[in-house]
């Protein structure tokens, strides 16, 4: 109490210029003190909080697009795993590309295939990719060729074909990048 009585004494015995004073800087005192203690604080966690509602919100926007996509990709992989579930990719592809060169496409002549640089995928199967050049005399061998190449029992993907007609000669010069899949044995 001796405190409160010595305050009372020291500012009753002040001027009412300088009570004045003192209340102002006392004021200013207090501004500078507690304006960095809880104003500020106070200030930046608003503009956290609407940084973070801004970025919630498009998050929220964009979450449908972003599922739907998802289930989109996920029907494709079903559609294309059930595809593949009966596709024999134990044989190699080169082998079967050329039996079907010789079979189906019946080419004339000579005909190339030249592996290219292929990649794992998923660690379970082989992605291989091959450069096809060969000469044939018939649309329809071409055709089923063609037909058996992209839907047979072992189907691959045609990135690339370029057919050349002379106009002096009947065979027709066909270019394929293709590519197909193999299983990945990991027992050798």
């Amino acid at each position: 109490m001796a405190i409160q009585e010595q305050a009372r004494t020291f500012w009753n015995g002040r001027s009412s210029r300088e009570k004045g004073l003192l209340a102002l800087a006392g004021i200013g005192l207090a501004v500078f003190i507690i304006w960095p203690m809880m104003i500020s604080p106070i200030q930046v966690a608003f503009q956290n909080q609407t940084k973070a509602l801004k970025e919630i919100s498009t998050t929220y926007s964009v979450a449908p697009d972003i599922l739907a996509r998802y289930t989109k990709l996920g029907n494709r992989r079903k559609e294309l795993e059930q595809f593949y579930s009966g596709v024999d990719l134990s044989a190699d592809p080169l082998s079967y590309l050329e039996r079907l060169l010789r079979d189906t496409a019946k080419a004339s002549g000579t005909y190339n295939v030249t592996p290219r640089e292929g990649v794992q995928l998923g660690g379970k199967y082989a992605h291989k990719v091959f450069l096809v050049n060969f000469q044939t005399t018939s649309m329809d061998n071409l055709s089923a060729f063609l037909r058996e190449l992209t839907s047979g029992k072992q189907p691959m993907l045609i990135s690339q074909i370029t057919l050349d007609k002379r106009l002096s000669a009947e065979t027709l010069n066909v270019q394929l990048e293709v590519s197909g899949f193999e299983a990945i044995n990991n027992s050798k």
